[in-house]
């Protein structure tokens, strides 16, 4: 999971104190399960493959023992789902090579996990807006085994304490999605702040990968939406140690709280 200086320490557990005040009323929580798919775990986009070195399945038996063990209101499975030509498809920079920027790198300059930039039409068909992409290897493609959640990982029923909802993310061709909330060029919101709202949710805990890619930008769109938001980092597995860190570093500025998943219990 990468070092955390104990000043960085510090910091999180004194924001982690001031977060764990209570009103007296009690939170109604949910828990996001971001990502936890085949193709980020021993598919083409594996973590194992990716700078951190790692393994993603690690996140199955902590998601597990909270779902287990903690009485969320809401679970939420997120997936990408992406289509065969999706824009964030290295494998597929020669189908738009046409709308790099003038300044952006050429085709046959750019790298996996380079980024491209694109001009493409804004939602008017007016004018054009600059999009920088991350160029993944092709990855979790809508109906295929990669992008199928992990058959270890509990896949829970509703019931009369608790609601559950599947969503989909990544599905338009040209604008890539790691937030559940929007995509992200921000032009889409997905259901799920709806979601939220509807089952009167204060408390939004998220779990899954990748820690500095859609757990990220999930958490930071939370925050952004007024809900009391919280990273289980033990329950996260990111790309790249470095990003991970920062990352992290810039949620405890927004008001997000670090947690273990050991202390879940005590925020619900």
């Amino acid at each position: 999971m990468g070092n955390i200086s104990d000043s960085f320490s510090r910091r999180i557990n004194t924001i982690k104190k001031r977060h764990h005040t209570s009103n007296g009323l009690k939170p109604v929580s949910a828990l996001l399960i971001v990502d936890v798919q085949y193709d980020f775990i021993d598919g083409t986009l594996a973590l194992k493959n990716c700078p951190s070195q790692h393994q993603g399945e690690q996140v199955i038996p902590l998601i597990n023992k909270l779902l287990n063990d903690v009485q969320f209101d809401l679970i939420v499975y997120t997936q990408d789902w992406h289509t065969h030509d999706h824009i964030s498809f290295f494998e597929n920079l020669p189908l738009r090579a046409h709308l790099l920027a003038h300044d952006s790198k050429k085709v046959d300059e750019l790298k996996v996990f380079d980024t491209a930039i694109f001009l493409l039409d804004d939602t008017t068909k007016t004018k054009k807006m600059r999009v920088e992409q991350i160029l993944w290897p092709t990855h979790c493609i809508q109906h295929s085994h990669g992008a199928e959640i992990h058959k270890d990982l509990l896949i829970v029923k509703p019931n009369k304490n608790r609601q559950v909802h599947h969503l989909y993310k990544g599905n338009d061709s040209v604008i890539d999605s790691y937030s559940a909330f929007w995509d992200n060029q921000k032009i889409r919101e997905t259901e799920l702040n709806s979601k939220l709202r509807e089952n009167n949710v204060t408390n939004v805990f998220i779990a899954g990968i990748a820690t500095d890619v859609c757990v990220y930008s999930t958490a930071l769109h939370s925050v952004e939406n007024g809900f009391r938001t919280f990273i289980i980092e033990d329950a996260c597995r990111g790309v790249d140690v470095t990003n991970i860190n920062l990352r992290l570093d810039e949620l405890i500025k927004r008001n997000c709280v670090i947690v273990q998943s050991n202390e879940v219990k005590d925020y619900v």
